[in-house]
């Protein structure tokens, strides 16, 4: 299992679907179809039954290929505010939560209304334990591993 910290996000594990090299006493690892592995990643933060934390806030953006002031403007905040929701200054607001997730998943062409992520959200309050994202490789698709 490898610890997958390059996105960000401290809870990221893969099972398979990497290589690690030792070169000159130093370890060098690769990722097989790294943009499929983020799309996953980001799939999964998408999917989850709790709110946003910052650090998926920011990775969602960043998968969008939005900058805070685009994505400011699409929620009428300013680039400030987006900023400190990723710093986690801020509270992130759980309309602004289920619209970023709405938004990523209109991306991969998988429409869900705004009130399923509301529903979503409500129910995630009562879970605010900690989850780590455990992904496999199979078949050249990333998944959730089981």
């Amino acid at each position: 299992m490898y610890h997958y910290t390059e996105c960000g996000l401290p809870n990221v594990y893969l099972k398979n679907g990497f290589t690690i090299e030792h070169i000159d006493g130093e370890d060098y690892t690769s990722i097989d179809d790294m943009n499929n592995l983020h799309v996953a990643i980001a799939q999964t933060i998408a999917d989850s039954h709790k709110p946003l934390r910052p650090a998926e806030f920011k990775f969602l953006r960043i998968e969008l290929n939005l900058s805070q002031k685009m994505l400011g403007h699409r929620f009428g905040v300013s680039e400030q505010t987006i900023a400190r929701y990723e710093k986690g200054q801020s509270d992130i607001p759980r309309t602004t939560d289920a619209a970023l997730r709405s938004l990523f998943m209109e991306k991969l062409e998988k429409t869900n209304s705004v009130s399923y992520f509301l529903d979503l959200l409500s129910d995630a309050e009562a879970q605010q334990a900690a989850q780590e994202i455990l992904l496999e490789e199979i078949d050249n698709r990333w998944g959730i591993a089981v």
